[in-house]
């Protein structure tokens, strides 16, 4: 406890006095989230968190605390973390602002500009569907020569699939002519004002990265940046921001995976690098797009999937919502949808999703029911 309380006073600096300096009684629900989570991160054996909380006037502040690699590294606030699936979201921007351009329309069939099945009705999906979820698609293929099929009518029921938004990524470049991460950088990256964020880094350059650790939390020293540089050492050289189909593919085989998206870089579904700070900047720019809170298919119960991310509707309130995870890494934003407050949470540990669950309730003086359908 006294090393966490530690690491916890060096990212104090870059947000000013927080809930560490204030009297309990006088504490917010974002300074007691703050307060209590370096010990929500000792009892889940997370290593390390990158922060974010955005009030209704649009006031961000952000910060880290504890290990980007256990024991060894400390987290900073500009410390880059795996967003996952938080990657998704971005996408989904850069496709409604081609859609404002009149460059994609949600509801034309993708295989009009994409040739990616032999299936009749699978060739009916559209961007809609991509974006919300109800393609029908799978999730991932892992196995060479897999056909990319969709298991229930598209726009009937709600199916989550990084397919999809490989498919996405695939369209961005086909009515764009330039590669997907490219297109999202110009359109969002750049424009929301995350410096920090890209799909990965160049060789020789060595930036602060967040490792993945197990739920003991043990570096887990095959994944993370340790299998982002293995995979873009087995392609061109040239930033992987700036790969091709082809260059993708390649690299894959390269490294003994089948040319399928799950094994692609840049993935556009998942292959995002980010800070908590960055992604609060993200959510305040995605306030420009209203589209992604338009509820499009049925989850269960309270839950609906929009243009992009996921909707909680509650006795008066309403919010977007998305979780990211993978080996060693859980991530999850939540938003307010009529303040605006919103709160981002990156771990680097297997179980931060403990970590990540009791912010959000704290910060919103709520349960969610998106937690209990994740289970």
């Amino acid at each position: 406890m006294v090393s966490i309380s530690r690491r916890t006073t060096l990212a104090i600096p870059c947000v000013g006095m927080l809930a560490l300096s204030l009297k309990a009684e006088a504490a917010s629900p974002a300074d007691s989230a703050l307060a209590a989570m370096p010990a929500w991160m000792e009892l889940a054996s997370v290593p390390g968190v990158s922060w974010a909380m955005m009030d209704a006037a649009g006031t961000t502040t952000s910060g880290a605390i504890g290990d980007a690699k256990a024991g060894s590294i400390p987290a900073t606030p500009d410390t880059l973390f795996e967003a996952q699936s938080l990657s998704k979201v971005i996408l989904a921007v850069a496709v409604h602002d081609l859609v404002r351009e009149r460059l994609i329309d949600l509801d034309r069939p993708v295989a009009e500009h994409v040739d990616y099945t032999d299936d009749a009705a699978t060739r009916a999906i559209t961007p809609r569907h991509l974006l919300s979820h109800s393609s029908g698609l799978p999730n991932w293929r892992d196995e060479a020569g897999e056909p990319l099929v969709s298991a229930s009518a598209p726009g009937t029921r709600f199916r989550y699939s990084g397919e999809g938004f490989a498919l996405l990524g695939r369209l961005v470049e086909a009515v764009t002519g330039q590669t997907a991460a490219q297109v999202v950088e110009a359109r969002v990256l750049r424009p929301a004002g995350m410096s920090r964020s890209s799909y990965g880094w160049a060789w020789g350059a060595q930036p602060a990265v967040a490792w993945p650790h197990d739920g003991g939390g043990a570096v887990l020293p095959d994944k993370g940046p340790a299998d982002y540089i293995r995979r873009r050492d087995a392609g061109p050289l040239k930033p992987v921001d700036r790969w091709t189909l082809a260059d993708q593919g390649k690299a894959a085989l390269a490294n003994g995976k089948p040319a399928l998206p799950l094994f692609m870089t840049p993935n556009m579904a998942a292959g995002l690098w980010t800070t908590a700070g960055d992604y609060a900047r993200f959510l305040a720019f995605a306030r420009h797009y209203p589209a992604l809170s338009t509820p499009t298919v049925r989850v269960k119960d309270t839950l609906d999937w929009g243009l992009g991310w996921g909707l909680e509707r509650g006795a008066s309130r309403r919010f977007a919502w998305h979780w990211g995870a993978n080996d060693g890494v859980a991530n999850l934003f939540v938003v307010d949808l009529a303040s605006g407050a919103a709160i981002v949470i990156l771990t680097n540990g297997d179980a931060g999703r403990q970590v990540y669950e009791r912010a959000a309730r704290t910060v919103f003086g709520r349960e969610f029911d998106a937690f209990a359908w994740l289970k």
